[in-house]
């Protein structure tokens, strides 16, 4: 008796397994490559080209604080020559001595100026870039989520973390499509506008 109920108990439970393999959605899984999309998106292109702008500010503002360095150092150099002078008296060339220590105290504070400057300015592109990239990708992961659904797929993974994929299965052209079918015209490095660049400035 026992025997026949665990054999019934068996095949109820095989009938309720085999229930819900076939209840079960099909899998289908698709591929995408988020990097080729994030690379092929004009608003990447977009941000890239302010990033780019921005530094090229940067370095025209940090060249500025240099060239006025060397020149007080030119300008030092002068007053220590003219202390070598023996044509110089004595009383002026105390002042020359005290005009030459307080230019020199002016060149530090004007390179501490320029590496504090230059600091501010790699971290804010550095923050600009990281911050961006982590936008765009939320931003594309949605459009290809959005994509996939409409499809039927049932699991979608990035291409490249596996060793192979069959191109067949993959939706990265078609979000890519997707992603600059409303790109602008003056859309790209060219087209962008100088007032949407930030200011760079020298430090007060």
């Amino acid at each position: 008796m026992k025997t026949l109920i665990k054999a019934l108990l068996a095949t109820l439970a095989l009938g309720a397994t085999t229930l819900f393999i076939q209840a079960q959605p099909a899998l289908k899984i698709a591929t995408v490559d988020l990097g080729k999309a994030l690379a092929a998106y004009y608003k990447t292109q977009d941000e890239q080209a302010k990033l780019q702008a921005y530094e090229q500010s940067a370095n025209k503002d940090a060249e500025k604080l240099l060239n006025e360095g060397n020149a007080m150092v030119t300008q030092l150099q002068g007053l220590r020559e003219s202390l070598d002078s023996p044509a110089v008296s004595d009383a002026a060339k105390k002042t020359t001595e005290a005009d030459a220590q307080r230019l020199y105290q002016e060149i530090q504070k004007k390179e501490q100026e320029l590496n504090e400057f230059r600091q501010q300015a790699l971290g804010f592109i550095q923050q600009g870039v990281a911050s961006t990239r982590q936008q765009l990708i939320t931003e594309i992961s949605g459009i290809a989520t959005d994509i996939a659904r409409k499809k039927g797929i049932t699991m979608l993974v990035e291409r490249n973390a596996f060793a192979y994929g069959d191109a067949a299965y993959d939706i990265t052209d078609e979000l890519i499509a997707e992603l600059n079918k409303n790109k602008p015209v003056t859309s790209g490095a060219t087209g962008t506008d100088a007032a949407s660049v930030p200011s760079v400035g020298l430090p007060k």
